[in-house]
């Protein structure tokens, strides 16, 4: 055997390897280039590429700019001026700090590095072919730093197969240049593709200005200003209203001291405060900024800087979730515009007349896997801001049958109408608009001074059976009614050892159980919600759940949205005047209400222009 397999690999090597953790695709080396130059305090980056990045990068700034002998030691592994040493990484507050960015762009690409400081006569130009200094000039320029790698990977071959289309490319590129936008609003940004202008972000005055460049002004319309803080630590953002929904999870963008992060527990507190306001597989817009003290946050511990550690984790997840959780529970207002900047008329006028809507229970994140018996449930669950208790139950029949012979059908022409009586501008009231009637029954129409909504009633009645009976659990324990005669329910033997244990927890949802025989259970009580025969089929339903239940939190959850269900009125049901006044009363009452626990809308809005223009008028 050789006496010595142990060596040193070359610089350039070291360098390359360096590269394939920073440097992934063209996207990445943008990430790179634009933060340093964001930490040059920079006011104007422009960027260009060639075929997706791979052709040429080109980032041009108006930062401070380099003199020489810092120029050359830019382009050396582990140069930087953001740290001097190791007690620097506990407090770090600059966007790029690992001194391997430049070095490793330059290593993988023909780089040319142009740079001026302000008070410097000329600039100077240095070029790096592979990560080696071929050569350097004095350069007229202007202060600040240009940046162009040309030819990226042309000497790592391997790393070229798995660069995607052109076409993907540069989609990841500009989502990079989006999501630093998004966070740097006094910033102005660029980017042209193959000679044509992609992106164009003038410096705004407001985060809300900036989504409207980014995202679009009707998505903008439609997103709500929201923040909390505690000691050391404060959250602010925007985020769309329950209504707005997008198929991928893109469009949450999380920031912590302005750097942009795609961090697991932000994205799961988000996805908590909105889980009974949107279908599953769908989501919200949301930019977030955290703020917090440079040393609470480990940001060193990913190449790319993409994902941090919190010293205090819980503490972040419950002031992330608790800001979005209130904001969300009143969504009559949308956010300010310090701009003064005027979205479609009819856009704002469609969003304000949106009311309020739903919001999730949710354990902290800390207890919902563990939580197994109803006093940690109890306890984990979110304190209601005020009783929304009615003063008197919301009466809707639920066999049709009795009925039907009073009913009829509601038209135009109602022979009650509730009055309007719109309040001030953004604080619509459901009970406060101008019924229409019922049509299909199955939803009914109000007339607004903006247009004409819809309301589901089945979604309507069943957000306010689910917060009604929300309050009732977290009070105590749901309402039970003991039945006249018991039901008894056949199980095979494993699933009632599995009731048996679970009883504590049927108890608090309203369901009075006991067990009889090996593989028999006895329903004493039923919720007093419904009727025996509903409770019955519900029970039937929940027990065969519990299989694949979550356990804890998420159970109890997932047991409301169906108690809420079965306990609500259907579509096709016909309603008289006082039932729908009593039911657009109650709604108003409660604390989240454009949407049902499933996330689907309670109403729909037709905007007056939207229907004008149908006419042609």
């Amino acid at each position: 055997m050789p006496e010595r397999v142990i060596h040193i690999l070359p610089e350039q090597v070291a360098s390359q390897i360096a590269a394939g953790e920073v440097v992934e695709r063209p996207a990445s080396a943008i990430k790179e280039l634009v933060e340093n130059s964001l930490d040059a305090d920079a006011r104007s980056i422009a960027i260009e590429i060639r075929r997706g990045g791979l052709d040429l990068i080109a980032v041009s700034d108006d930062g401070c700019g380099m003199g020489r002998e810092d120029a050359i030691l830019s382009l050396r592994r582990h140069a930087t001026s953001k740290i001097r040493d190791a007690s620097d990484l506990e407090a770090i507050r600059t966007l790029g700090f690992r001194g391997e960015a430049l070095a490793s762009i330059a290593s993988v690409s023909n780089l040319t590095l142009r740079t001026r400081r302000a008070g410097d006569a000329q600039g100077i130009e240095l070029v790096a072919n592979g990560g080696n200094l071929e050569s350097e000039r004095a350069c007229a320029i202007a202060p600040g730093t240009q940046i162009e790698a040309a030819n990226l990977f042309f000497n790592t071959p391997a790393r070229l197969k798995f660069i995607k289309s052109t076409t993907a490319e540069q989609s990841a590129i500009a989502e990079i240049v989006q999501r630093l936008a998004l966070a740097n609003i006094s910033v102005a940004f660029s980017l042209r593709a193959d000679g044509r202008d992609v992106l164009n972000f003038a410096r705004a005055t407001s985060e809300l200005e900036r989504v409207r460049q980014v995202w679009s002004p009707k998505l903008a319309s439609k997103m709500l200003a929201f923040s909390a803080a505690r000691a050391g630590l404060s959250v602010h953002g925007l985020a769309t209203m329950s209504q707005e929904s997008f198929a991928s999870s893109r469009t949450i963008v999380t920031y912590v001291n302005q750097r942009a992060v795609r961090d697991k527990l932000l994205l799961r507190a988000i996805a908590q405060a909105y889980q009974t306001l949107l279908p599953r597989g769908r989501y919200p817009a949301v930019v977030m900024f955290v703020e917090m003290r440079h040393s609470e946050v480990d940001v060193n511990v990913h190449p790319m800087k993409s994902e941090v550690r919190f010293r205090d984790s819980n503490a972040i997840f419950d002031v992330v979730y608790h800001s979005l959780r209130e904001r969300l529970s009143n969504q009559t207002s949308l956010a300010s515009d310090p701009a003064g900047f005027a979205a479609d008329p009819t856009t704002v006028a469609r969003t304000e007349t949106a009311i309020s809507a739903p919001i999730a229970i949710v354990a902290s994140h800390a207890v919902v896997e563990i939580a197994s018996s109803v006093a940690e449930v109890r306890e984990s669950l979110p304190l209601a801001r005020h009783d929304i208790r009615p003063e008197r139950p919301l009466r809707l029949v639920a066999d049709t049958s009795a009925v039907r012979a009073e009913q009829k059908p509601l038209g135009f022409g109602f022979s009650r109408p509730v009055e309007a009586s719109i309040p001030s501008a953004g604080v619509p009231m459901y009970s406060r608009l101008r019924v229409l009637g019922q049509i299909f029954a199955g939803y009914i129409a109000l007339e607004s001074d903006d247009g004409m909504i819809l309301v589901d009633q089945h979604a309507a009645h069943e957000r306010v059976t689910f917060e009604r009976l929300r309050a009732e659990l977290r009070a105590g324990g749901i309402r039970t009614q003991a039945l006249l005669t018991p039901i008894t329910i056949e199980l095979n033997p494993a699933r009632a050892a599995q009731i048996e244990t679970a009883m504590p927890e049927l108890a608090a949802m309203g369901f009075d159980v006991e067990r009889f025989g090996p593989s028999t259970i006895v329903l004493k009580g039923t919720p007093a919600v419904f009727g025996p025969e509903n409770a019955a089929r519900l029970l039937a339903e929940m027990i065969e759940s519990m299989h694949e239940a979550r356990g804890g939190a998420v159970m109890f959850e997932d047991w409301l949205k169906q108690l809420a269900c079965h306990g609500s009125v259907r579509v096709g049901r016909i309603l008289d005047a006082r039932e729908i006044e009593e039911l657009l009363r109650e709604l108003d009452k409660t604390e989240f209400k454009s949407n049902c626990p499933h996330g689907r809308p309670v109403h729909i809005q037709f905007a007056r222009g939207q229907i004008e223009r149908m006419f042609r008028r």
